[in-house]
């Protein structure tokens, strides 16, 4: 089923680059220069309450970054940054718009995993609306048990989830109409997971809510990649 289910997002999220990325990605900010003011004005939303925690030599990864909206302001921020997608045409456009970019990096990935990334690789890992659009709620888990695979000691996981249907009279879920996603599954899958809760609060949208969650360990944001080789945690 869930392998049906990250064929069935490849095509549709296919049809809808060829068609128009940068709408679909940006609804209502895809024109021109406002598609990238767009991705800065969130990378900063994003990543300011995680401010304290954050250092230039993290290695960062976005779920979901189709044509690298955001991944080109983590660029300028982060040494080395990659982005995951499940449709293989956004990552060729993608991979076209960050050309200039020697440190941003994007794959294609399979819709369920970040199976191309070994374990405890980076210490970032960012999702922003992208769990809102899949259709099955063990496949947003798996997601969610694959960034604390991928995931360092001490590394920090946000993610923003569809907590109410968008339509009133409730929807079918699909590739746009993702499942909800609750408190209660949250807290499962940290338990399960071993994840710690840092946070966890309604977006912009109140359809939806960010979970800031940190693997246990580490050293946290005193910690650099220095010292981490050094504990046998680097490259």
């Amino acid at each position: 089923m869930t392998d049906d289910i990250g064929e069935r997002m490849r095509r549709d999220w296919d049809a809808r680059a060829k068609e128009d990325a940068r709408h679909y990605i940006a609804t209502g900010e895809s024109d021109g220069v406002l598609f990238s003011l767009s991705g800065c004005r969130d990378a900063y939303r994003i990543l300011e309450e995680l401010h304290p925690r954050l250092r230039r030599d993290m290695r960062v990864l976005e779920i979901g970054c189709g044509i690298g909206r955001l991944v080109q302001f983590l660029a300028l921020i982060f040494d080395e940054v990659h982005g995951v997608d499940v449709s293989a045409e956004m990552v060729e456009q993608g991979r076209a718009f960050l050309a200039r970019l020697d440190n941003a990096h994007l794959h294609a990935g399979d819709g369920r995993s970040l199976a191309m990334f070994p374990d405890a690789h980076f210490d970032l890992v960012l999702s922003y609306v992208v769990f809102q659009h899949i259709p099955d709620k063990d496949v947003v888990r798996r997601y969610v048990a694959e960034a604390r695979r991928v995931l360092r000691p001490g590394g920090l996981f946000k993610y923003l989830v569809k907590t109410t249907p968008w339509a009133a009279q409730g929807e079918e879920h699909d590739t746009w109409h993702g499942v909800e996603i609750t408190r209660e599954d949250v807290e499962a899958w940290n338990e399960e997971l071993g994840f710690e809760l840092l946070n966890g609060y309604t977006g912009d949208d109140p359809t939806t809510a960010w979970v800031v969650a940190r693997v246990p360990g580490g050293e946290g944001a005193g910690e650099s990649r220095g010292e981490q080789r050094e504990q046998g945690r680097g490259r």
